[in-house]
């Protein structure tokens, strides 16, 4: 079941700031478990069931890193901007989709050293011959994303665009599931643009207003030749967030999820990743403060266009988060 949810929502195009179709689908899989959904004004897509003990909120945020156009010169080229995360150099040759469904091929200039290429050297060819060929397909502003095959990598594993976060969309989708059914007071926020800086999450945090939070996001691996150094291994268990740059976690929010980890019977693995922030962050500091925590599920190659994700401990960040939820007195 995870891994079906999982490669259909890989398969939408939704770079930060363009995610309405993802978010309109998010919540036709939820609607009939909820009492209310809706899209706020930043792009959120939100799911709320009334219910018994503690208000909860669950999020993942649906954005992923993209880029933007923002010249078309006269032979029709493309040029283009960041949104979010990507390296210019492990861009050369990919193929983008753009939102509107039209597909190019990512090369750039001619240069003595590969390693100085920045996004000004980076052009988009979609076949078109002149700028006005191109502007019948394309227009400034129109956002993309590398496109990547979803695979599956020996008997556990996924490979593929969006990984990060589909899998914690996915996560979050089953949890709300079964704690509605549950009778639990519970709400569920798709957060949109989290990779330009935590954005979508700061409107959902003042109007839903929560007694306690969760979110689900994934973690880089440190189990790769010469990764950075991380104590965060693939397919060893999710990871209990302890701090990141943006929150120090409450520690009774971290024992309870230590503790719901135990009594759901899953091992896990502990998140210290002082160099990057998370919704998180953001989430804890709204409104007059929000006790907040995360479960993260570890990924190869996070930064890259085929990150390598274990369907294994997305299965146990489910088990996990829903005795949480659960057992939240």
């Amino acid at each position: 079941m995870l891994r079906e949810l999982i490669t259909k929502l890989a398969g939408f195009t939704a770079p930060s700031g363009s995610e309405q179709a993802l978010a309109e689908y998010l919540l036709s899989i939820v609607k009939d478990y909820a009492d209310e959904t809706y899209i706020d004004t930043l792009g959120n897509a939100v799911a709320h069931k009334r219910g018994d003990g503690p208000h909860t909120l669950l999020t993942a945020h649906m954005d992923e890193p993209g880029v933007m156009v923002i010249h078309i010169d006269d032979c029709g080229f493309l040029r283009l901007v960041s949104v979010g995360n990507l390296a210019p150099t492990q861009l050369i040759g990919r193929q983008i989709l753009f939102s509107n469904g039209v597909h190019g091929v990512l090369q750039a200039e001619q240069v003595k050293d590969k390693e100085a290429i920045t996004f000004d050297k980076l052009y988009v060819d979609i076949g078109a011959s002149s700028k006005e060929a191109a502007q019948d397909s394309v227009y400034i502003g129109l956002a993309g994303v590398v496109t990547e095959e979803l695979v599956s990598i020996g008997d556990h594993a996924l490979s593929g665009r969006a990984l990060d976060n589909r899998v914690g969309c996915a996560v979050a989708i089953e949890v709300f599931r079964q704690a509605a059914a549950d009778g639990k007071q519970v709400t569920l926020a798709f957060t949109s643009q989290e990779t330009v800086g935590n954005r979508g999450i700061k409107t959902v945090a003042h109007r839903v207003q929560p007694d306690w939070a969760l979110v689900i996001d994934g973690v880089p691996a440190g189990d790769t030749p010469g990764s950075k150094r991380m104590e965060v291994k693939l397919g060893k268990g999710p990871a209990v967030k302890i701090m990141d740059k943006s929150i120090v976690v409450p520690v009774a929010v971290k024992d309870h999820l230590i503790d719901a980890a135990k009594s759901a019977n899953v091992d896990v693995q502990f998140e210290v990743r002082p160099d990057a922030g998370s919704d998180a962050g953001t989430l804890h500091l709204s409104t007059t403060g929000i006790p907040t925590g995360g479960i993260s599920y570890p990924v190869r190659y996070v930064d890259s266009s085929s990150p390598i994700v274990d369907l294994r401990d997305a299965e146990q960040c489910v088990q996990i988060l829903l005795k949480a939820v659960q057992s939240k007195a």
